[in-house]
């Protein structure tokens, strides 16, 4: 990202200096401020390609088949069981919902706690917290907001 900012920069100083060029003196004063605009469109748009590049995250729990699948972005949780038995792999969702304030944060994080099926998810943008649990049985799995 900052070289990115640095090659905007140099961009945007080599733009400058053309519009003080006397030989160039017949360019429009709108013609840097388009292009600046178009500069930052791409950064802003090479960032948010940054953050999908980056958006989940693979936590593993205490049991060696389970794993938990996190998209950073909206909070949504996907528990995945791996075995050398492809009948025993599977996958379910822990949180569906979009837990997400602010659009393309990737603030979301997962932290484990003492017991192993329960994790606290960390909205590090807003402070909120989730506590969650996960488990085999759909009647053991949950999430709820602690205030």
């Amino acid at each position: 990202m900052k070289q990115l900012l640095l090659a905007f920069l140099v961009a945007l100083s080599h733009l400058i200096g053309c519009a003080q060029n006397d030989s160039l003196a017949m360019i429009p004063d709108n013609s840097i401020t388009v292009r600046t605009s178009e500069l930052v469109n791409e950064l802003v748009i090479l960032k948010l390609k940054d953050n999908k590049a980056n958006r989940y995250k693979i936590y593993p729990t205490e049991n060696i088949y389970i794993l938990i699948k996190l998209d950073t972005q909206t909070g949504r949780l996907e528990l995945i069981q791996w075995s050398l038995n492809t009948d025993k792999e599977f996958s379910a969702t822990l949180n569906g919902d979009d837990l997400s304030i602010h659009d393309g944060l990737n603030s979301f994080e997962l932290y484990p706690t003492q017991n192993m099926y329960q994790f606290i998810l960390l909205d590090k943008a807003t402070g909120r917290n989730w506590h969650v649990q996960w488990g085999t049985k759909s009647s053991d799995i949950w999430i709820r907001r602690i205030y």
